[in-house]
């Protein structure tokens, strides 16, 4: 947050000018025994160097971090690493062994070859023998029916002419019947064939989709079980100096705690306080280092690599303030382990959104950004607390006037009571720059006039100036 000067704020008089000013000059009189009142002092407007900064508080972190988590509940079965040693990106770091993945991936293999083997289980239908059947009894019907009407013509001609022309005619019309059998026979049977073909055909569609589909599924399961034992090779996602993970201490009692990521950041302090700040879910460990042999959850921490060859410092800047906040603005750094050592940073990043966190005034505040500059001085390590001041604005041989001298006016307009001719003037000014000890003016004041640069806050325009 800014460091921000308690500007006086003038209230409206109550008391006619002429008769407010009497007053005041008495009282001013019974204050200082008849001399110069020391409760005042001026000083002449001169040109100076006015830096103002914002102050925002903070933690070292390294420039970039990777945590390596367990994909599922393991056994720390090699550690390829010591802590503090030096990595490159793509080194193994541990080796994991996970019953549960092994028979994730045998279950997997098993399902996909159930699968596979579902595509001979549409059976055959017999239809050519039936057919054929059925062919031999009309051929059997057909000769029985052919003698039949031969044997009946040949008696025609003992017949008398008109029994034999109407015997004639109803074996004609019976030679018809038997020829309409036979084609409604085998028209019967070339349907009842299309139909078996049609419904085999579905059938073994069906089957071959369902089979398709679960086959599928079972090749995905596999494949992520696969996937999920390539990752108990745990490599270094980046170059940097690693820390091993610990184990899961489980809080005083051994009672593992209930994972807290979806409750409020409050809850999750008040709870982990409890329990000596135990990690939550298994995520993080709070006993002794991990060393092979060791039984690793889900989602927990194996090791951590750092990227610390350069470290940057995160920060939170009031609402207030943000916008005087850019990109390149240099800034000091203090850190609470190094007490009187100072360390040069520049802004690199400033947040679009707000953060979850609040200011102290109960307002919003944003991520700011800092990369420490290398230094002869103590080297910073990750996590330390820091205070940065930014340099937000700077003005160079400006005309300017002690912070104290500022008064406040309603409207927020800004403004200094200056000494003319042994009474004081309330002037209204343009602050430039806001300096801690000094502001830089940039309108409403001369080089060389003299302003009260202490007791404002007892001053009415235009009366006589109490002090030497």
């Amino acid at each position: 947050m800014r460091r921000r000067r308690g500007w006086v704020r003038l209230a409206p008089a109550t008391v006619a000018g002429p008769l407010a000013a009497a007053v005041a000059a008495m009282l001013a009189l019974s204050a200082c025994g008849g001399g110069p009142d020391k409760r005042f002092a001026a000083e002449v407007a001169r040109t100076a160097d006015v830096v103002e900064r914002v102050s925002a508080p903070g933690f070292v972190q390294a420039a970039a971090q990777s945590d390596l988590r367990a994909p599922a509940p393991a056994k720390l079965a090699k550690l390829e690493v010591r802590d503090g040693q030096q990595m490159r990106a793509g080194q193994v770091v541990a080796q994991l062994s996970s019953t549960q993945v092994d028979q994730q991936i045998r279950q997997a293999r098993s399902a996909l070859a159930s699968a596979s083997s579902l595509d001979g289980l549409v059976p055959s239908v017999p239809v050519a023998p039936a057919i054929a059947a059925i062919e031999q009894v009309q051929q059997q019907l057909g000769a029985t029916s052919d003698a039949l009407l031969a044997a009946l013509r040949a008696t025609l001609a003992t017949l008398p002419p008109a029994q034999r022309r109407q015997l004639a005619a109803k074996l004609d019309q019976a030679q018809k019947q038997v020829a309409q059998a036979r084609e409604r026979a085998a028209t019967a049977a070339e349907l009842a064939v299309g139909a078996v073909d049609q419904q085999s055909n579905a059938l073994r569609d069906a089957l071959r989709a369902a089979t398709s589909a679960q086959r599928g599924q079972a090749q995905l399961a596999l494949d992520l079980a696969l996937e999920q034992k390539s990752q108990l090779t745990m490599r270094a996602p980046i170059s940097g100096t690693v820390q091993l993970g610990r184990a899961s201490g489980g809080g005083p009692s051994g009672v593992q705690l209930p994972d807290l990521s979806q409750l409020p950041e409050s809850a999750q302090q008040a709870v982990q306080g409890l329990t000596g700040g135990a990690g939550s879910g298994g995520q993080s460990g709070s006993g002794p280092p991990l060393r092979i042999g060791d039984q690793v959850t889900a989602g927990q921490t194996v090791a951590t690599v750092y990227d610390v060859r350069s470290l940057q410092v995160a920060t939170e800047v009031d609402e207030t303030d943000i916008a005087l906040v850019k990109n390149g603005q240099r800034a000091d750094v203090e850190l609470d382990a190094f007490p009187g050592a100072s360390f040069a940073a520049k802004v690199a990043r400033v947040a679009v959104a707000p953060s979850s966190g609040q200011s102290a005034a109960g307002g919003v505040t944003y991520e700011v950004d800092l990369v420490l500059r290398d230094s002869a001085g103590p080297t910073p390590r990750v996590g330390m607390t820091a205070t940065a001041d930014i340099q937000v604005r700077h003005a160079s041989s400006a005309l300017s006037v002690p912070g104290s001298a500022l008064v406040g006016r309603d409207g927020g307009q800004q403004a200094v009571f200056v000494i003319e001719g042994g009474k004081v003037r309330l002037r209204n000014v343009r602050v430039s720059v806001d300096g801690e000890d000094r502001a830089a003016i940039a309108s409403g004041l001369r080089p060389g006039e003299r302003v009260v640069s202490r007791g404002a806050e007892r001053l009415h325009d235009g009366e006589s100036w109490p002090g030497s």
